[in-house]
């Protein structure tokens, strides 16, 4: 622990932003572990047909959760950044604002949820309507730790984070010994656990934000004015993410949808690393001291990116055709050829996410959702094209598709919102290259003086 301590206050003491995406890229990598974990027990555990019947439960109550909070979370850190002083405020202001906005989001949740799992059986159908009180759930717990991204605690902010995959792993660990489980019974008692999760969260965050706490009704403005583009930005963004899985739980069987997820969970392998750049890439550029500076930071950030998603593709690439059926089972092993194809549009997905957090530090959360929805318009079209024809393959191919359409109009709006007169000033050149390696070179020696 001293040791680790010693590093961190090294690499802080060379570059504050460094340190930053280092702390986050190791938290996303023992994310990613427990993501592998998880995902890996729950599959043995329940096989194709129950894994599937579990994630057609979670999905679609979690998709409203996360655009029930009307984008919240973006404005917390935004707004935090810019001022600390009113950081307490602020997110007592959003969280009421979440919950006031949870109980119409469950309403329509409840009433639409026979039609959006169609291809379901009516106890899934029943335990999913249940599973909508995650809504309030993420507005008291998924809410209060944001701020702390926004003031620069990265340390605490992680730590929260590692919260929520704990507590499913606790569940799956609980369900192997007892024996047995049920998808609806692991559903139940992850959210169980996880609406126990607001104490700590409330504390630790007491300790780190300014207070008061106290709601001011002025700021639901400016919050709701920043937080409803960037939701509606999330909203097709989470459509490319999701969007193969939602319709596959209207259209197809568990068994398929089961298949499809861990094909999903393996390709998603490609992001942790990747995301942790863009993770403090945000409060980053937005805290840069004038245009140029927030525009040369997003720059940095943008090449990086780039760099870090080709290299995790290509490792992920050699390992799929025999790393997946011998770590989730052999009834998973036709899986594989989606996820080869889901592995490289994850690469696209984590380059992209990058870039909309840089865009989002710019101050710009309306590029991010043009981008967005272009690429939901490839996805749409794409998946009514290739999935009645190719099933799960056809599935991951409309994801590939949707990803690279984000991706050109994102390079498109980095162009525009820096004053970039090319798109090749974001791709990493050979200068690039040496000046990362002498800064990590430097920053290596630093740590260890």
């Amino acid at each position: 622990m001293i040791g680790a301590r010693r590093v961190w206050r090294g690499l802080h003491s060379v570059s504050p932003f460094l340190a930053r995406v280092v702390l986050t890229a190791g938290t996303n990598g023992v994310l990613a572990l427990l993501g592998f974990v998880t995902g890996t027990v729950a599959a043995r555990l329940l096989g194709p047909q129950g894994r599937g019947e579990l994630a057609a439960i979670q999905t679609w109550p979690s998709f409203i959760a996360t655009i029930a909070m009307l984008g919240l979370p973006e404005a917390l850190v935004y707004y935090c950044a810019r001022d600390p002083a009113r950081a307490g405020r602020y997110l007592g202001s959003a969280v009421s604002i979440g919950l006031l906005a949870s109980l119409p989001f469950m309403l329509l949740g409840y009433l639409a949820m026979p039609f959006l799992l169609s291809a379901q059986s009516a106890e899934v159908v029943r335990a999913a309507r249940g599973y909508l009180l995650i809504v309030p759930v993420f507005a008291l717990v998924g809410i209060p730790y944001h701020p702390l991204r926004g003031l620069n605690r990265f340390v605490a902010w992680n730590a929260l984070r590692l919260l929520a995959p704990l507590a499913w792993l606790v569940v799956l660990l609980g369900a192997l010994i007892a024996g047995p489980a049920s998808p609806e019974r692991l559903a139940f008692s992850y959210l169980a656990l996880l609406a126990l999760l607001f104490v700590p969260v409330a504390l630790v965050v007491v300790r780190h934000v300014r207070g008061p706490f106290r709601p001011d009704v002025r700021d639901w403005g400016p919050l709701l004015r920043y937080g409803l583009p960037a939701v509606a930005s999330t909203l097709p963004q989470m459509l490319n993410y999701r969007l193969d899985q939602l319709l596959m739980m209207a259209f197809l069987p568990a068994q398929a949808l089961g298949l499809y997820v861990v094909a999903v969970a393996w390709g998603g392998m490609v992001q942790p690393l990747v995301g942790a750049l863009g993770t403090a890439l945000f409060p980053h550029v937005a805290s840069g001291a004038n245009p140029a500076e927030r525009v040369r930071r997003f720059l940095q950030g943008s090449r990086l990116a780039l760099l870090l998603s080709l290299g995790s593709a290509g490792v992920m690439l050699v390992l799929t055709p025999w790393a997946l059926p011998f770590l989730f089972g052999r009834s998973f092993g036709p899986a594989v050829p989606a996820a080869l194809v889901l592995v490289l549009a994850s690469a696209i997905a984590a380059f992209n996410g990058v870039m909309e957090d840089g865009l989002r530090g710019l101050g710009r959360p309306s590029a991010v959702l043009w981008a967005e929805l272009g690429g939901v318009c490839v996805t749409v079209v794409a998946l009514l094209i290739l999935l009645p024809q190719l099933g799960i393959l056809g599935a991951a191919l409309a994801s590939l598709l949707g990803y690279v359409g984000v991706s050109l109009v994102l390079v498109r709006q980095g162009i525009q919102a820096g004053g970039i007169s090319s798109w090749t000033t974001l791709c990493p050149t050979g200068k690039y290259f040496g000046a990362v390696w002498s800064r990590l070179v430097g920053t290596m020696r630093g740590s260890a003086q």
